[in-house]
């Protein structure tokens, strides 16, 4: 569960006040500066909802005691808006307004709190914002697969990217390597290219879908182990919608003779829980893509301990990777920064 008592204080009244704080905020943001809302349509409601996910990520930092949970954001939202040429002052402004505001709409230890986080986010924007390093930069014979792969989705050739796969495959490459080293870091460098503005939101869905599309062909081949009498249940918390990390790991689990119960994205708290009532898995793996999911998996790990469920609970996403220690904030057990160390681990346990 959350450590920080004071955090977690602070985020309910400001996730009480949500909506409300982020329009104070960006009605002082106009008033300030009319003419943006003139040179771009719907800038006003673009704006509101950019200082929701603000407070946002906010609350999960104060919730959980852990700055770099926002400061990690922050970092990432302004080189997000570099790729589309917007000056980081714009968002250094924005953040200004919004420790004001809270100072007002806080008391005492709480607004010192808070405004704490927010500086820490504006020395951020105030330094050198780094690049996102590209995710494919090697030259063996597995690089060279994963820019071929990576060129022909960008090119819309799923039929060229599921050959390069299955001959490389029939090769005899492992299918966990073809997951890692090439599944899994074109993925990456496909958010790394959204990231900076040079493909569009559309292109990295269909670059994700026709990985998936390509993973579910490989299954024949996957789904053929012996099995050894293991169960894993995995799931995408409610309100998580990347679910292809977590169908990776669970496919490493079936590839290593577990039989494996994949519940997918958004799934909600109660499907879970019936499931691993049901199953009574040696592991239940639960995923977070974003800080703000995070009281999700908090909530989950708690409802499945009073619950009475002997499982093993093993957690794993970007905010475990980027914060040490953060898994054991949540109540699990253990964390896997991929697929292949998730094995590691849930071995160790069920040896």
């Amino acid at each position: 569960m959350p450590l920080n008592a004071e955090g977690l204080a602070v985020s309910r009244i400001l996730q009480e006040s949500r909506e409300a704080i982020a329009k104070r905020v960006t009605n002082l943001y106009f008033e300030a500066r009319p003419q943006l809302e003139q040179r771009w349509k719907g800038a006003r409601r673009k704006c509101t909802e950019d200082n929701c996910y603000h407070l946002d990520h906010l609350c999960a930092a104060l919730s959980f005691g852990q700055p770099a949970l926002f400061t990690e954001y922050i970092a990432w939202t302004a080189a997000l808006l570099a790729g589309l040429n917007i000056d980081g002052e714009a968002l250094a402004f924005n953040l200004g307004l919004l420790r004001n505001t809270l100072d007002l709409e806080l008391e005492g230890a709480g607004a010192a709190l808070a405004s704490k986080y927010l500086d820490m986010g504006l020395r951020i924007i105030e330094g050198v914002v780094p690049k996102p390093p590209e995710y494919i930069d090697g030259i063996g014979a597995l690089d060279v697969l994963a820019r071929g792969y990576l060129e022909a989705l960008l090119q819309g050739d799923r039929q060229s990217a599921r050959h390069l796969i299955f001959a490389e495959v029939d090769r005899g490459t492992s299918i966990k390597d073809i997951y890692l080293l090439v599944f899994q870091r074109v993925l990456r460098e496909v958010g790394r290219l959204w990231h900076s503005n040079r493909i569009g939101v559309g292109q990295e869905h269909y670059c994700t879908a026709c990985t998936q599309f390509i993973m579910s062909q490989l299954y024949p081949r996957i789904f053929s182990n012996e099995k050894k009498g293991r169960r894993l249940v995995s799931a995408c918390v409610g309100g998580d919608l990347h679910e292809i990390g977590m169908r990776m790991v669970t496919d490493f689990f079936e590839m290593e003779g577990w039989d494996t119960f994949y519940l997918g994205a958004n799934t909600p708290t109660s499907g879970t829980l019936q499931l691993v009532a049901q199953r009574k898995p040696h592991v239940l793996a639960i995923s977070a893509t974003m800080p703000i999911h995070l009281q999700a998996v908090a909530d989950l790990i708690a409802a499945s301990r009073a619950a009475g469920n002997p499982a093993r609970i093993l957690v794993g996403g970007a905010p475990f990777n980027s914060v040490p220690g953060l898994w054991e904030d949540v109540g699990a057990d253990g964390y896997a920064r991929d697929a292949a160390e998730a094995i590691t681990v849930a071995g160790e346990w069920c040896a």
